[in-house]
């Protein structure tokens, strides 16, 4: 037979200090926690804790805690013919994830959002790991969560007020967030109130409920509809981040760790820099035309993405000097003007968002910013001799995938998007000789190099959605000041000479 409240609070009171209480809680019933008051004696939070597992029909889970804790003791007392080869509680056999089971996270105070979700979501054939229900008897709340995340494809997670300040949200959540990078989970957000979350989970696109809780389960079930859950190890924080093209095995292909920048190698050798006499478009600074002989180097084959520089505010707290000056360049349908509150989060004012643009360029960033996240990533700027050979290859070519004029289907220029699109959107087409893409449209490049000898204006490279094709040619040589930032303005990396 089950032990009486009496007795259970009996075994509680004789075999726990106030301290092992409190540990005991922490470790199977966090959320009881909340239920002790200041200065409240052992007795009453005994009956506290008793009173939580029996309104919540976890008696049986209380009984599994105190049988594991206090093994002996509780056989001697209560149950001796239940003595377990295997800790109460546990299974024997491995753990599998599983594609179309979702942990769902939330704080307390939206538990009934959460259970009513989790119902829904049962009702269309997924699989849900939810706490407290999920958590088997006799397992510790961490050893539970781990489980849960562990056999779990998605993670979706409430966020509200009360979930941004929750500890255990908090702990899940950056979990969650880990492992999306490491690709064994996906990540999904879920707006159920106005709040602020942390900066990195802000750069995932949400899914509102804010305004309809139909409309937001309607668009939470496409999205699972349309992802499938992944399983295998990637480099991406986002499932939309471009992914490498090419087996690991190719040489000239490989995965920058930190930032999971894919780089392609540039082999030794000279190549033509500039123009000649003969094209037409050419400027005076890009003449004569001459061959340059380059080491061997490696270099980003996209510009660096929105959750590649978001990762790098993450670990430094780096505010970049449009934060900090509270204006970036905008183009606004008739002409270019600073505005207050453009910044890499907002690249067009306070009104627009990067939200749902992971893999789209990083832009807003003066060069001071590029060069910072160089030098965390342990990387360096092109100069614009390595920047143009990786665009143009060796033959002299006018555009990166050849001498055929630009047209939509190479890149994303002279404003018939009017904005960034996605750095692996124009492959293969739009391509340079090694495989190197955007190269021409989306956003103008940073460079290392300085335009001339006063070092008054650095190198930019590439063109923008903004430019006509004129300007989307290899050789263009533009010159801009470090400091300025505009929403078409992003930049490249590549790895640092030793």
């Amino acid at each position: 037979m089950s032990p009486t409240n009496p007795e259970l609070r009996q075994f509680i009171t004789q075999l726990f200090n106030d301290e092992e209480l409190e540990t005991l809680c922490f470790d199977y019933f966090p959320e009881v926690l909340n239920d002790f008051g200041s200065g409240m004696g052992k007795n009453r939070k005994v009956i506290a804790l008793i009173g939580h597992c029996e309104r919540r029909d976890r008696l049986a889970d209380l009984q599994a805690a105190l049988e594991r804790e206090r093994t002996e003791a509780w056989n001697r007392t209560f149950a001796p013919a239940t003595r377990r080869d295997v800790p109460p509680g546990f299974s024997t056999s491995a753990i599998e994830r599983d594609p179309r089971q979702i942990f769902l996270s939330h704080a307390t105070a939206d538990a009934e959002f959460a259970h009513k979700l989790a119902t829904d979501l049962r009702a269309e054939g997924w699989r849900v790991w939810i706490a407290p229900e999920s958590i088997q008897p006799g397992e510790k709340w961490v050893e539970a969560i781990e489980r849960g995340l562990e056999t779990s494809g998605v993670f979706v997670v409430a966020l509200t007020p009360a979930a941004v300040d929750s500890h255990w949200v908090n702990t899940e959540t950056d979990v969650a967030v880990e492992m999306q990078h490491e690709g064994v989970i996906t990540f999904i957000p879920l707006e159920v109130a106005e709040c602020r979350p942390k900066r990195l989970w802000r750069q995932y696109q949400y899914i509102s409920f804010r305004n309809s809780y139909e409309v937001g389960l309607d668009a939470l079930l496409r999205r699972l509809d349309r992802d499938e859950p992944v399983q295998v190890p990637r480099i991406s924080v986002s499932e939309r981040e471009p992914k490498p093209t090419k087996p690991k095995a190719d040489p000239n292909r490989r995965i920058h760790e930190k930032t999971g920048i894919e780089l392609v190698r540039i082999p030794a050798g000279p190549f033509l820099y500039g123009s000649t006499d003969a094209d037409t478009m050419a400027r005076d600074n890009e003449k004569p035309q001459r061959m340059v002989d380059l080491p061997e180097y490696w270099i980003g084959r996209y510009a660096v993405t929105n959750v590649q520089f978001a990762r790098f505010v993450e670990a430094t707290g780096h505010k970049t000097t449009a934060e900090q000056k509270g204006q970036g360049g905008v183009w606004t349908g008739n002409n270019w003007k600073w505005v207050s509150g453009a910044d890499w989060l907002h690249p067009g004012g306070p009104k627009s968002t990067i939200v749902g643009k992971d893999d789209h360029p990083v832009v807003q960033v003066i060069w001071d910013d590029a060069k910072a996240f160089c030098d965390w990533a342990g990387l360096a700027l092109p100069s614009e001799e390595q920047w143009k050979k990786a665009a143009r290859g060796t033959d002299g070519r006018i555009w990166p995938w050849g001498d055929e004029p630009p047209t939509d289907r190479h890149c994303n220029f002279n404003l018939n998007v009017g904005a960034t699109t996605p750095v692996a959107k124009y492959s293969p087409k739009g391509d340079s000789p090694w495989g190197c893409v955007n190269m021409a449209g989306n956003v103008w490049e940073w460079t290392g190099s300085w335009f001339d000898d006063n070092k008054t204006h650095k190198v930019v490279r590439g063109s923008s959605w903004f430019n006509e094709a004129e300007n989307c040619r290899c050789a263009l040589r533009i010159r801009l000041y470090p400091h300025f930032g505009s929403v078409d303005g992003g930049f490249r990396a590549l790895v640092a000479p030793s």
